[in-house]
């Protein structure tokens, strides 16, 4: 059995592409597929459902996925007993306003526990990715946080960690069983950041022809989150932002056809001093990651 291979079966299970999945172990997009029919041939079935967008795994590649990170933790944790290094330095991070959520505050708590000698400084920068990443480009900043898919700088690397859906939220009280149905019920409250005249949302819903007039706009999924809560209006957050209890306590439901969804990732020179250090900070992320969605 083949580490790399499932390695990709896994990726593709969490980030839900195969694109994402190739970014995340540095292989092509056609290589991640071949891993995965590799796997498939040896086990004699299959293990993820190609007609279904984000690709979603069968019964049996779920169980193998299970396996798979069971593998991977014990073997972190015996690298961890016997690898002493204690990585130092500073690293010094722009991100998008949304990227902070709390995934990266959990990550960047078991950094400074593994490595108490690292800084980590979070700054805002210009706030939106593409100029996040001609900031890193520049050297003006180690790395940066940001919200994919975009058309990336050949001097960049991205390190995807996880693949967010859309949703449409509303009070307990709205109606509608699809996203259009419920966005017609109630006051828009539109997302909309302070550089950005148009956003992924704003393009979906112009695609699908939907008009919602918004009654206000907001430059934080927060802040919309919490006027729902409220009873202001209807809003579109990523499930980021949704926690079980949230879902429970609003009318939520995917927007988008297919669903919309955009992928967070970390961005950082390919001939970075600091890039072992975001390389920590990524593998953090993505462990986080996998104990929200466990949990």
């Amino acid at each position: 059995m083949n580490m790399d291979k499932l390695k990709s079966l896994m990726y593709v299970a969490e980030l839900g592409s195969m694109t994402a999945a190739s970014g995340a172990v540095h292989l092509t997009q056609a290589a991640v597929s071949q891993h995965l029919k590799d796997l498939e041939d040896e086990f004699g079935m299959l293990l993820i459902d190609r007609s279904r967008r984000p690709v979603t795994l069968t019964k049996e590649g779920e169980e193998l996925v299970a396996v798979t990170r069971q593998m991977l933790q014990l073997w972190n944790e015996h690298k961890g007993r016997h690898q002493k290094t204690k990585f130092g330095g500073n690293l010094v991070l722009g991100h998008v306003r949304s990227a902070i959520t709390g995934i990266v505050a959990n990550a960047l708590i078991v950094l400074r526990e593994k490595h108490p000698k690292l800084t980590i400084r979070l700054v805002t920068a210009s706030g939106v990715t593409k100029h996040l990443a001609q900031e890193v480009v520049n050297r003006k900043i180690d790395a940066s946080f940001g919200v994919g898919p975009f058309q990336l700088p050949e001097e960049l690397l991205w390190r995807p960690y996880r693949l967010e859906r859309f949703y449409v939220i509303a009070p307990k009280k709205y109606r509608g069983k699809t996203d259009e149905e419920l966005l017609s019920r109630g006051p828009y409250l539109r997302h909309k950041p302070r550089l950005l005249d148009e956003t992924m949302i704003d393009r979906e819903m112009k695609r699908r022809g939907i008009r919602a007039e918004p009654s206000m706009e907001f430059d934080s999924y927060d802040n919309i989150l919490l006027m729902v809560e409220h009873d202001v209006g209807i809003g579109i957050v990523p499930d980021s932002y949704l926690s079980r209890q949230k879902f429970a306590q609003l009318h939520c439901v995917t927007f988008g056809t297919p669903p919309l969804t955009r992928e967070m990732g970390l961005m950082v020179r390919r001939d970075s001093p600091n890039l072992c250090l975001v390389d920590l900070l990524w593998e953090a992320i993505k462990e986080s990651s996998r104990q929200m969605i466990e949990t």
